[in-house]
């Protein structure tokens, strides 16, 4: 039997879009400024970690993204959630960029810290910036707010008690002042009326001590060699260069019409100077103390957080008492509670402490810090 030949049909082509993956079609506008948004904010984190190892005078820009950290890490936590729950392959850049933060976790925020059992002799040490004693509560004036430290001080009775911006219309008058804490340590600026300045009161005696002054500025760190039992340690007080900014006047200046973008350009202007004169107080401190033959700690308002260079230039050598022994947030600046931490106290590495303490009372726009330190 013949076989019965059809006519070739030819197949229909199929247009390539209608069959390709859903990952090989065209993206949307919205999904590539996302996916823009994450490789920017990864790389800004990225930058801040880098950041504490790059001398603001030598290059600027670093330390602003130190600076914008705690924002900068919490964006890069919300872009990691978006990821997760619509299950994109783009959430590992927003996961790798986050995952140095758990080096830097215990210097801004520590939870469940347990108390220690420490031998040794414990000196309980404290600082704070007392702001003049005029960053204080409507309705307080100077004179209250100095009774009001000195009874919290006489309460919490540290051994050792840095205090910085310290103003008084009499400089006899500190020997008045504390006087369980018999030895003390101070530099002041000032006029015939006024004099400011860095002061330490120890119930230790002090066997040297000296004042360590920078170039333009009334900024400074003053030394004391205490003789705490058999162990001499120096105990540094540094009062460094703010960025000079008032939060209030900033934000009141920005929402005016126009003056937006002059007020951002200004205000990044002067942190940049501040960073750049930061740095050279940070460099002689740090020579100071390389040259210090004895062990040593560095208390004090850095006006830096611990995403910077002058932190960590401080801090090599020596401890952190709020990494080592703290509980909770970190910060000392009570005005963007709890988001900057910038007052520290640096121990010793061979020495332990415990019971950090940053205690919120409103005498100062600054929180004092104290930690009981075994020597």
């Amino acid at each position: 039997m013949a076989k019965i030949h059809y006519p070739k049909t030819e197949k229909p082509k199929r247009n390539k879009t209608w069959y390709k993956k859903k990952s090989e079609r065209g993206l949307t506008v919205w999904q590539i400024l996302f996916r823009v948004l994450v490789i920017i904010s990864a790389a800004a984190l990225l930058i801040s970690y880098l950041s504490i190892f790059i001398d603001p005078a030598f290059m600027s820009v670093p330390s602003f993204f130190g600076l914008y950290y705690i924002p900068i890490f919490i964006l890069n936590v919300i872009l990691l959630i978006i990821g997760l729950v619509r299950m994109k392959r783009y959430l590992v850049i927003s996961l790798v960029a986050l995952l140095p933060t758990l080096f830097f976790a215990d210097l801004f925020v520590k939870f469940g810290g347990e108390e220690k059992s420490v031998a040794g002799d414990e000196v309980k040490v404290m600082t704070y910036n007392v702001g003049r004693f005029g960053a204080t509560p409507k309705g307080m004036n100077t004179t209250q707010a100095l009774t009001k430290v000195c009874e919290f001080a006489a309460r919490e009775a540290p051994d050792v008690l840095c205090l910085q911006e310290f103003q008084t219309s009499d400089t006899a008058a500190v020997a008045r002042i504390l006087k369980y804490l018999p030895y003390r340590c101070h530099f002041f600026y000032g006029t015939i009326k006024n004099f400011s300045g860095v002061i330490t009161f120890s119930r230790y005696p002090i066997v040297d001590k000296g004042a360590i002054t920078f170039k333009d500025t009334h900024n400074l760190c003053v030394w004391s060699d205490l003789r705490i039992n058999d162990v001499t340690v120096r105990v540094y007080n540094c009062h460094l260069q703010s960025n000079r900014l008032s939060f209030t006047n900033t934000i009141r200046r920005m929402a005016k019409k126009g003056q937006f973008t002059d007020e951002v350009k200004n205000v990044h202007e002067r942190i940049a100077d501040s960073n750049i004169k930061r740095s050279e107080q940070v460099g002689t401190i740090r020579d100071h103390i390389k040259a210090c033959t004895i062990p040593s700690m560095v208390c004090g308002d850095f006006n830096d957080t611990p995403m910077s260079y002058t932190y960590h230039t401080l801090a090599s050598g020596h401890k952190d008492s709020f990494a080592d022994g703290g509980n909770g947030f970190g910060a000392t600046y009570s005005v963007l509670w709890p988001l900057l931490r910038i007052d520290y106290i640096l121990m010793p590495q061979n020495v332990s402490c415990d019971r950090t303490h940053i205690t919120r009372v409103p005498y100062s726009d600054h929180y004092p810090v104290s930690t009981l330190i075994y020597f």
